[in-house]
């Protein structure tokens, strides 16, 4: 019998066959929740369920982990043929389908070790936000920024920190939210402009992928340490990130003063949250 020599190199560095049996939900298999699915299937992660209504298009291809061969394919079918040319042996669950009108979000929520949060509107964002505070199961989502001139990573641990709406009250009051307005606020035509640039500012608007890997590649560590916090043994190398929350400047543009800026946040419960607050809140149903 052949040795299967796949993770051979990095075994003995990372301890990776810890994390084999960790459950991966994706919502999102855009640029960024491929690229995420993509790192972790070379992180020994065996795992996945991936949840996407759309088509890859031509237009994605310059910024997606699936290339031209892919174009007219479900992103789901993609970016699972993609993770299978990595390792073969690894598990793979599909759903072709908006995550607003996914009646078996919670029951796969349920199941899940982490969520990853992939998706590019506010709606989205909360609705799962709320799904995972009510069965107290981890996420982390990441959002890039007009160009790729930076953008965010945060990460709920259920009963230690925060959540996503705890998170918005506070950046509010910080200095990186000024100028950065949110995509879902402005109008199908100016949604249409974006594309052209001819927004000033808008979040999650298209950027070069060398900026969005920054991104990606932050919101992937994350996943790892809430993996590796919640699997039996944790792996020896992988140290625990103290922080929740960490936005990113790739550069000098407004509200970044200078290139590869960071600031970091932990983040915890807000009293006044209407979704995480023991005191306001009410179950999904």
């Amino acid at each position: 019998m052949i040795k299967n020599r796949t993770f051979e190199r990095i075994e003995n560095l990372f301890d990776v066959s810890l994390l084999k049996d960790a459950r991966t939900l994706f919502i999102g298999c855009g640029s960024g929740g491929g690229s995420v699915a993509l790192q972790l299937v070379m992180s020994g992660i065996k795992n996945f369920t991936l949840i996407d209504p759309d088509i890859l298009e031509e237009e994605n291809v310059i910024r997606h982990v699936c290339g031209r061969k892919f174009i007219g394919q479900k992103k789901t079918d993609a970016v699972e043929e993609v993770l299978r040319d990595r390792n073969p042996k690894i598990n793979v669950r599909k759903f072709e389908v908006d995550i607003m009108q996914f009646t078996e979000l919670v029951d796969e929520v349920q199941k899940a070790t982490v969520v990853i949060l992939a998706t590019d509107n506010e709606p989205s964002r909360y609705f799962v936000n709320s799904v995972c505070v009510e069965n107290k199961i981890p996420f982390v989502m990441a959002k890039v920024f007009t160009r790729g001139i930076g953008g965010e990573v945060f990460r709920y641990k259920p009963g230690k920190s925060g959540c996503f709406a705890c998170l918005e009250g506070v950046l509010q009051r910080t200095k990186y939210r000024t100028g950065i307005r949110e995509i879902d606020l402005v109008s199908e035509e100016e949604r249409n402009k974006m594309y052209g640039l001819e927004i000033p500012e808008i979040k999650d608007s298209p950027g070069l992928n060398v900026d969005i890997s920054f991104i990606t590649s932050f919101h992937t560590r994350f996943v790892l340490d809430e993996i590796a916090s919640r699997v039996p043994e944790r792996p020896k190398y992988m140290k625990p990130i103290e922080e929740d929350y960490i936005i990113w400047g790739n550069h000098s543009t407004p509200p970044f003063t200078k290139n590869f800026e960071i600031q970091r946040i932990t983040l915890s419960p807000q009293e006044e949250c209407q979704i995480c607050s023991e005191k306001r809140r009410v179950p999904i149903t």
